[in-house]
């Protein structure tokens, strides 16, 4: 489901469901259960967790739709946990201005006026979590020491870690062979997996602390040659098929970069049986079958189209964060493509008030609940 801003309240947001109908009167704008403060940039979402890095880099991750406890006095609610300031950026000449201040992106409308500033908010690219943070012990919300987080963050798109429940501060995942920068991570087959800026695909574990071991990058899979344009890439685990998979979204950007529009995509699989050496490479795939994908900022989803009566074989995706803000549908890029006839739906159908709220809130996807007494 998508999550937007409320059309009736300024300070609410509302979930947005994609799901296709023929029905012209289907409402498919929902309420959230729980409020959540519409001041919050979400800097992404994973396993149904919302991400927020506050002013002091300290990290929240939001829970909504779930019932706390049976007894709960107010059971329709938002739960949350707290992490631990998040490595923020070195101090450096810029320091002289105020933090709120210190990134600047124009709002664009047909004649831009306006602007708004990116700060602390804005450090985290990326999300990652392994399980969630809270679990049902005997009808007793406690932490899960197996969740583990990942982050990628800064200017240099680093990776960090934590693991929720056990650790007081984030370990940095560093090993200068991989110095690109990171644009995603996934968890795949027990194993966690980075895709640098060039398309150099890597493996990593979590440090062992008790013993000493740090963690180590090792190579996996080499790039493999764009298409033309700019791209930005994603990892997806499709659990439906037992892949890993990047997928490889081209966006046009006029020459003062204020229009943007998503053009094509490209899906590969990664191949680790390759002259039984232990390496991998990357296979394009034309078809995902009755497989669909959501990507943008959330971790990247693959669910089978059929159980949740949408498209098969498409990519939804939406506006990322990091891109330019926009108040009009025109520069708004979000919509969903067909692989198989290679075409593009933009918009969702999203009203037209819609665009002019998230100029600053850009939407993201979020999981859908689940049982109101299980966190996992």
């Amino acid at each position: 489901m998508l999550l937007v801003p409320s059309e009736e309240e300024e300070d609410r947001w509302s979930v947005y469901n994609v799901i296709d109908t023929h029905d012209r009167t289907y409402n498919n704008n929902l309420k959230l259960k729980s409020s959540l403060l519409y001041g919050k940039c979400f800097s992404g979402s994973s396993l149904g967790w919302l991400v927020v890095v506050n002013e002091d880099y300290t990290i929240t991750l939001y829970k909504p739709y779930y019932f706390i406890s049976s007894s709960s006095s107010n059971p329709k609610t938002t739960t949350h946990v707290n992490l631990p300031c998040l490595l923020p950026r070195p101090l450096s000449d810029y320091d002289n201005i105020l933090e709120e201040d210190f990134y600047d992106v124009n709002i664009y409308d047909d004649n831009p006026e306006e602007f708004y500033y990116q700060g602390s908010e804005y450090h985290v690219s990326k999300v990652l979590i392994t399980a969630s943070p809270l679990t049902n012990n005997k009808n007793n919300i406690i932490p899960n020491d197996e969740c583990i987080v990942v982050v990628i963050y800064g200017h240099m798109c680093e990776l960090a870690c934590i693991r929720y429940g056990k650790d007081t501060t984030w370990t940095k995942i560093i090993d200068e062979k991989f110095s690109k920068g990171f644009e995603d991570v996934a968890h795949y087959k027990g194993k966690f997996y980075g895709l640098t800026f060039d398309g150099t695909l890597v493996s990593f574990q979590y440090p062992n602390l008790n013993t000493g071991i740090t963690t180590y990058m090792k190579f996996v899979a080499p790039n493999i040659r764009s298409l033309e344009g700019i791209s930005r890439k994603y990892l997806v685990v499709s659990s439906c098929g037992g892949e890993l998979l990047s997928v490889e979204r081209y966006i046009f950007l006029n020459e003062d970069g204020y229009e943007r529009i998503t053009k094509n995509f490209r899906v590969l699989k990664l191949d680790l049986d390759v002259d039984g050496d232990g390496g991998g490479k990357w296979l394009e795939k034309k078809s995902l079958g009755d497989i669909a994908l959501f990507v943008g900022d959330n971790s990247s989803i693959a669910v089978l189209a059929s159980e949740f009566n949408i498209q098969p074989n498409c990519i939804y995706f939406t506006h990322h964060h990091t891109g330019l803000a926009t108040k009009t549908a025109r520069n708004c890029d979000l919509g969903v493509y067909n692989l198989e006839n290679q075409t593009f739906k933009f918009n969702y159908n999203l009203p037209s008030t819609i665009f002019h709220m998230i100029c600053k809130r850009h939407p993201i996807w979020i999981e859908p609940p689940i049982s109101s007494t299980n966190f996992n």
